[in-house]
């Protein structure tokens, strides 16, 4: 669900910071039911570092909901947007990322660079402080991280450095990412429309229509249509 902005919280993002001060005012619309959910959302930005659009992309317990990097990446594909800023919300007030923060980002981070939208932090806030995965240099050793490259990066790795050893370990990990990206669960009857502005936007960016018909669930022939 796109999350309604005023001209004023449409901003050039400075740093994390800035994207703090307008996201704790998101979650202070909430009542206090809705502040005790966990909420994650994505900031699409352009590449003025304007904000484009913030998305609530799901919404669960006070545990990590389960988000799928499909659902979180459309409205960034569809929008254009070039970079995103991960935010969720920890209702008991303790912004220290947890492991499976770290995991999430991580995947994140992978899949944006699979669609070609950058992901540039991730941030974790309470109604009074924030955790930035950048500012506390968490984001820079989660860049590092194969655990969520794709298997064919991995083999270019691996044969560069003249090597085969973890080439099986690598497509295993790297098809977890393809299938979670590809699956066409979150997808419902009559989005039709949304599916082919998601094809052509994939299109303009010149990636694959193998890759295009996975992520947007439109046919082959459909897509050599658009």
């Amino acid at each position: 669900m796109e999350v309604k902005l005023s001209k004023q919280q449409k901003v050039t993002v400075k740093g994390s910071e800035d994207i703090y001060l307008i996201m704790r005012q998101i979650l202070r619309r909430e009542n206090k039911i809705g502040q005790g959910q966990e909420h994650f959302w994505m900031v699409g930005l352009n590449q003025a570092n304007k904000i484009l659009y913030i998305e609530l992309v799901a919404l669960g317990s006070s545990n990590m909901v389960g988000i799928n990097p499909r659902e979180a990446f459309r409205m960034a594909i569809y929008k254009l947007a070039v970079q995103v800023i991960m935010v969720h919300n920890h209702p008991g007030g303790n912004v220290t990322p947890s492991i499976e923060d770290e995991d999430l980002t991580d995947h994140f981070i992978q899949a944006g660079k699979f669609l070609k939208v950058e992901v540039i932090d991730h941030l974790i806030i309470s109604d009074e402080t924030y955790h930035s995965f950048v500012e506390s240099g968490i984001f820079k050793k989660l860049q590092a991280s194969e655990r969520w490259v794709l298997p064919y990066k991995v083999k270019k790795r691996i044969r560069n450095e003249g090597k085969e050893e973890g080439l099986k370990e690598g497509k295993e990990e790297g098809l977890q990412l393809g299938e979670k990206i590809g699956k066409e669960e979150g997808l419902k009857e009559g989005e039709k429309k949304g599916k082919i502005e998601v094809a052509k936007a994939l299109k303009q960016k010149e990636i694959s229509i193998t890759i295009i018909a996975e992520t947007s669930g439109l046919s082959i022939e459909e897509i050599k249509k658009l």
